[in-house]
């Protein structure tokens, strides 16, 4: 069978070849990628990997996303990946916590965030029928909604995940609340009261947000305040460039996607490689890999290499020889000093047992972690007390301890322990802030009154913003 006058990229069936017709000469077929789909009249129409129509649905399942694995794409790292308590540094390679006996959970990093009215970014699954996991595992897409109260809002999410069970052209947006599906990923998590609302579709009102883990609660009032609790909106998409912010968050940028405002003609300075011990292995705290990173790339035995930022990873200890519990992603070998966040104690622990600027508190028998306290003042001796070697009975109240990953130079829409740097100049102070506007901080200059209706609510020492009341959620404990 022949057939004629085809769209350029639409691929034909001639026995096991799929081939299309050269338009400069009618005699040449030549091989091509797309795909075949018939309109209403029966022509066939091509279909694109690079832009289209589509669907989307919403969804927040806590499970470890697909792009989370190795070796799912060409990319600099996998997309972050979390503990049950959601701190960031699990291994790659560890099982997804969805299924028996796993411990790798999707971070509530992967939360969406207004970037201004009508613009916002985030995170999404899909399933394009022109493409495929390799091709869009950390590719970026612009969404134009085209449907309901956000129609003409624009999105641009990075790809996390694949959604096998969805239909063709489909980006099921990661949304907080939204739904935690069949493997009910979110109960495994955090435990607790069940507050998630329908499998599909997730919670119905902005105030069920108010009871989600604190860490998920800003990805949730999204979806009722810019998203407008739009059900499942068209949209025209088009494939762009990685905005620096979104594959900051995720941790993963694909290799060919080119940095916005970095030219290639000059490449980026060489990263300082870890020196080999042996047979090109790397000592604990040494660097394995990272973007432009040609050095040894295998640890020690009992370290993983474990990822710190875009362009380094280090040998650490591998928190999968004892158990999912908070760890630390930053490298410190030959330490006799904690630093804040960092482990200080617990079963097994070798490491240093005194903290700097901050207190050893015990989050549970295995881990002791340093924390932060403005009025503590460490004492000549903080080792914490001998733990007890029987199994825990009980596991501790589910809580919060580290702050979303911020893209730099950007104010945050999230909570952050360091001081934002805003892009926007001091406005007069006789105005008045609107939603999610600065309204205080230390050496902020601006208006400090928000919109009737909405409060002030401290972040931090350096950041307020203008929200909507909430009310106090109930605690999340481990069952």
């Amino acid at each position: 069978m022949r057939c004629w006058n085809l769209p350029m990229g639409c691929m034909l069936s001639l026995g096991k070849n799929m081939v299309d017709r050269d338009l400069a000469d009618p005699r040449i077929w030549i091989p091509v990628v797309g795909d075949c789909n018939l309109d209403p009249m029966g022509r066939i129409t091509s279909t694109s990997a690079v832009k289209g129509t589509g669907s989307t649905t919403r969804g927040w399942s806590c499970c470890k996303n697909s792009c989370s694995w190795s070796n799912k794409a060409p990319v600099d790292s996998p997309v972050i990946s979390c503990d049950n308590m959601d701190n960031l540094g699990a291994n790659p390679a560890r099982r997804d916590g969805c299924d028996s006996g796993g411990s790798s959970y999707a971070c509530s990093d992967l939360s969406p965030w207004a970037k201004s009215n009508d613009l916002a970014y985030g995170f999404a699954g899909v399933n394009l029928v022109a493409s495929n996991e390799t091709a869009w595992c950390c590719s970026c897409y612009s969404l134009t909604f085209t449907s309901g109260p956000v129609n003409g809002k624009k999105m641009i999410v990075q790809v996390v995940n694949t959604g096998s069970d969805l239909a063709d052209d489909q980006f099921d947006l990661a949304i907080p609340g939204g739904g935690q599906g069949a493997t009910g990923g979110c109960a495994k998590q955090f435990g607790g009261p069940d507050v998630w609302g329908a499998e599909y579709g997730g919670i119905s009102h902005r105030e069920d947000c108010d009871t989600l883990p604190d860490p998920l609660k800003a990805g949730c009032y999204w979806r009722f305040d810019w998203f407008r609790n739009a059900d499942n909106p068209t949209v025209s998409w088009e494939k762009v460039t990685c905005p620096q912010d979104l594959s900051f968050v995720s941790g993963c940028r694909r290799n060919d996607d080119p940095i916005p405002g970095q030219s290639t003609s000059t490449p980026p300075p060489t990263p300082t490689k870890s020196a080999p011990i042996a047979s090109g292995t790397v000592a604990q705290g040494g660097q394995c890999g990272g973007r432009n990173y040609r050095g040894p790339t295998v640890c020690v035995t009992g370290t993983v290499c474990t990822f710190y930022t875009e362009d380094t990873y280090y040998c650490l200890p591998d928190p999968a020889s004892t158990r999912s519990t908070p760890i630390t992603t930053v490298p410190t070998p030959a330490a006799t000093i904690g630093q804040p966040w960092d482990q200080c104690g617990g079963q097994g622990f070798t490491g240093p047992t005194k903290c700097k600027d901050s207190v050893c508190k015990s989050m549970d028998q295995w881990y002791w972690q340093c924390q932060p306290s403005s009025t503590y003042v460490p004492p000549a001796s903080s080792t914490p007390p001998a733990v007890s070697s029987k199994p825990a009975t009980q596991n501790p109240v589910w809580s919060f301890t580290r702050p979303h990953r911020t893209p730099p130079a950007q104010t945050p829409t999230r909570p952050s322990t360091q001081p934002p740097t805003s892009t926007k100049p001091n406005q007069p102070t006789g105005t008045i802030a609107q939603l999610y506007d600065q309204c205080g901080g230390m050496t902020y200059q601006g208006p400090t009154r928000c919109v009737q209706g909405l409060s002030c609510v401290y972040v931090d020492d350096y950041y307020s913003q203008c929200q909507r009341p909430s009310k106090r959620s109930p605690k999340f404990r481990k069952e």
